[in-house]
Formats: C-alpha cells, sequence, structure tokens
C-alpha cells in the first residue's frame, strides 16, 4: 500500500447479483448490465421496497457513484444502512469507508472501525483486511499488531492480496508475530503483483539462504485457500 493509511481505501463498485426476489431485482441487474441505469434504479427501487438486501446495496452504490442519479452521499448511506442492517458484509464495509474516507459526512475511523467489525466477526474478508489496517495504523482504534496480524491471517487464507500483503510485512517487520523472512517471502509471493510485493520479495530474499528461498517457494506452491465468506 501507499503507506498503510484508511484514507486511501477503494470504494466498492461491485454490483451485487443476488438470485432473490428475481423479477424486479434481475431486471435491476439486466438494466445496470445494458448501461440503462433509469430502468436499473426503478427496478431496484421495488425491490428494495420489499426488503431486498441487494437491491438496497446496489442502490446505494447508484447514489454513491452518481450512476443514472446526481451523486448523492446522503441517499447512498441511507440504502446502506438499510441493506447493512439485514447483514449484508458489502453494505457494512462500505459505510465503514464511507467513514474512513469522510464521504458525506466528517470522516470519524472509529465508527469506520466498528462497521468493518460487524463484517469481519462475518469472515468478510474485505472487512477484515480493512480493519486490520486501522489496527497497523491505530486510526480509529489502539495500535494493536496481534490484532492486525490475526485479522490478515483470516483475509489472507481467503486468498486476499491485500492481506497477503500486509502480512508479509508483519512477519519481515517482527510486529505481531516473530521475524521470520520464509513465512514473509511466503506471503509476498503469494499477493503476486500486488503493490510493492516483488521488491519486498527481492529484498527478503537478499537476507535468506537459497535453501530458505526454496522452502518459501514450496509453501506459496503447496498453499490452499480456505472458501471465501459469502
Amino acid at each position: 500500500m501507499r503507506r498503510l493509511h484508511p484514507a486511501i481505501f477503494l470504494l466498492s463498485c461491485m454490483l451485487a447479483v443476488g438470485t432473490a426476489y428475481a423479477d424486479d431485482f434481475s431486471d435491476g441487474v439486466s438494466y445496470y448490465e445494458q448501461g440503462d441505469f433509469a430502468s436499473a434504479l426503478d427496478s431496484f427501487k421495488a425491490a428494495a421496497a420489499k426488503g431486498n438486501a441487494d437491491a438496497q446495496f446496489n442502490l446505494g452504490l447508484m447514489f454513491l457513484n452518481g450512476e443514472g442519479v446526481p451523486q448523492d452521499y446522503k441517499q447512498a448511506l441511507n440504502w446502506f444502512e438499510q441493506s447493512a442492517s439485514k447483514g449484508n458484509v458489502r453494505a457494512q464495509v462500505n459505510i465503514g469507508r464511507m467513514y474512513a474516507k469522510g464521504k458525506g459526512m466528517l470522516s470519524n475511523h472509529g465508527i469506520a472501525a466498528s462497521w468493518f467489525k460487524k463484517a469481519a466477526d462475518q469472515g468478510y474478508a474485505d472487512a477484515q483486511y480493512s480493519l486490520g489496517i486501522l489496527y497497523v495504523t491505530g486510526t480509529g482504534v489502539g495500535r494493536d499488531y496481534n490484532k492486525a496480524r490475526a485479522l490478515f491471517q483470516q483475509a489472507a487464507n481467503q486468498n486476499n492480496a491485500s492481506a497477503q500483503y500486509q502480512l508479509g510485512l508483519l512477519y519481515q517487520k517482527g510486529r505481531g508475530v516473530a521475524v521470520n523472512l520464509v513465512e514473509a517471502y511466503k506471503w509476498l509471493s503469494l499477493a503476486g503483483d500486488y503493490e510493492d510485493s516483488e521488491v519486498f520479495r527481492k529484498y527478503i530474499a537478499a537476507k535468506m539462504s537459497k535453501e530458505e528461498v526454496a522452502e518459501a517457494q514450496a509453501l506459496a506452491q503447496d498453499w490452499k485457500p480456505e472458501k471465501a465468506a459469502e
């Protein structure tokens, strides 16, 4: 990351494509994919009125991004909150990110952390990663590398490249865990080309024996992700 501050969190733009309330909701997805945002908005509103959390989430995204409507953070937050109240983890994360970035309100990382935790507790990797960053930086919560490492580990196990990268850095620096260059190299390898993973791999490899590098590469090769949370 450039440089581990939650203010750089990117707001999610992935449309929910569930199957519940198939008529209005599916119509909305179809219209959206065709670029007919006005019709998508009407269909999602119809589904949202029936309590469809995915439709409420999608409406939040459309108001957040100004798709088919003027950008309106207040409306976006309203729809995300309705969806989040039904346990929608993506809505919970987006609320957290809105508070972290101060989208439509004053930035409040304490509130952001509480929303990330709601989704993280449901096993959602993006939330685990985002909450972990707050613990690394000590923003909105007390700095706690042990909690950050545990959260990054949970997200990394689900093949979240951002968390794998951060976990590798913690193993390299010995924060929240003993220094372990083999583990650091393994997780930075699994992170692929995320951010400057390659730079750190080369830096760490220069401090390792050939046998240690081979071990780390074998561990990365044999690694299997856990099933991601829905």
